[in-house]
């Protein structure tokens, strides 16, 4: 088994923060499908649909949830990269959305979702009020890291739940299409909405986050890979903005990004999808910290060469069946003769259970770590 220096590959992550890694690119080895040549696959507690219980079964058992992190981090540490240790008490997209009263469905072998709860009526937005810091699935959550801590004694850091973000909150709330006419029809309607998702979300982040501290635990700000040091942003999910202009996007998102970023020292976004033709607003958003991004998604090759060198982009091989990569090996090598620098890039050598078909071929590791330079 690889003993890590946690402390080394923490200062290496600050330094890829300030986009000051020349020397090589950030990298993490996870779940590389099931046909894997010099380890064992790795089950992501969060992702996988595998083993004896159920994705359900798994989430509403917080001592079975905690046993499957744990299990996840005793064979992320036996890979090498720059992988730092910490427990995540996600539900999924659920956790705001349930607070303001939509109905959560519990799926049994995936994450759960929830029911969009308002009519086409914009004006219904009027009837919301400022949720608890445990309504709904939050108290869920709060409940979750609590335990974590209790159980593992405070020697593993907690990173923020799945906390999305306004956007996609309020889509989650108001319905997909619904908002989206909104932001045409009722403007008025949808900013208010976006304020109160805000201001819950700043609040529940404080809260989740007071409580790690108070414990005297290390908390760690982002739902995403890589690790994120503490003060320096929060991650949130931008996933609705493929769907809306980059005018739009700046009209009814924009302000509350850059309240979140405000708040907590700057901003680090998660997105499916291809969101290429919203580049032009990226330069508004206040301390963007970096993107993170499915290669297969987007076109990686422009982002690599428009934004490399000047935010964080961490990249995964992605969703898109129809421009995906051949294997891990041909993943990881076009990203690196793609990339204009190593500083600020971090690679995610990882697909989800979704990703991939029976035609996926197995993972050399050896080959991984040749292209990467690290053996």
């Amino acid at each position: 088994m690889i003993v890590p220096d946690i402390q080394k590959s923490k200062e290496f992550l600050r330094r890829m923060w300030q986009l000051e890694n020349s020397e090589r690119p950030g990298f993490m080895i996870g779940y590389v499908g099931p046909k894997v040549k010099g380890s064992e696959p790795v089950q992501s507690a969060l992702f996988s649909t595998g083993g004896k219980e159920t994705v359900k079964h798994r989430l509403l058992d917080q001592k079975k949830y905690l046993d499957a992190q744990l299990q996840e981090i005793v064979s992320m540490l036996d890979l090498p990269g720059d992988y730092i240790p910490s427990l995540c008490p996600s539900l999924g997209v659920v956790a705001i959305a349930s607070a303001f009263g939509a109905e959560v469905i519990w799926w049994e072998n995936d994450f759960p979702a929830v029911k969009p709860f308002l009519s086409n009526n914009p004006q219904q937005v009027y009837d919301l009020e400022p949720p608890a810091i445990t309504a709904g699935e939050l108290g869920r959550i709060l409940d979750y890291t609590r335990f974590f801590i209790s159980e593992t004694k405070g020697t593993i850091p907690i990173r923020l739940t799945d906390i999305q973000g306004p956007l996609d909150n309020a889509s989650l709330i108001m319905g997909h299409n619904n908002l989206m006419m909104a932001m045409l029809s009722h403007p008025e309607q949808v900013h208010h909405l976006m304020r109160l998702v805000t201001g819950c979300m700043i609040t529940f982040i404080k809260a989740q986050r007071g409580i790690v501290r108070q414990a005297g635990v290390e908390f760690v700000p982002t739902m995403f890979q890589p690790w994120l040091p503490d003060g320096e942003g929060i991650s949130i999910s931008n996933d609705d903005w493929v769907m809306i202009s980059s005018e739009m996007h700046d009209e009814f998102h924009l302000p509350y990004l850059n309240a979140l970023s405000e708040e907590f020292g700057g901003i680090y976004l998660h997105s499916c999808g291809n969101w290429f033709h919203q580049l032009p607003g990226l330069k508004k958003i206040v301390n963007l910290r970096g993107i993170e991004f499915g290669a297969s998604e987007v076109p990686y090759q422009a982002v690599l060469e428009t934004l490399g060198g000047k935010i964080v982009l961490a990249c995964r091989v992605g969703f898109n069946r129809e421009k995906t990569f051949s294997s891990m090996e041909d993943y990881v090598q076009k990203i690196l003769q793609a990339a204009r620098t190593n500083c600020g890039l971090f690679i995610n050598i990882d697909v989800t259970n979704g990703m991939i078909d029976e035609n996926w071929p197995e993972t050399d590791l050896d080959q991984i770590y040749q292209l990467l330079r690290i053996k």
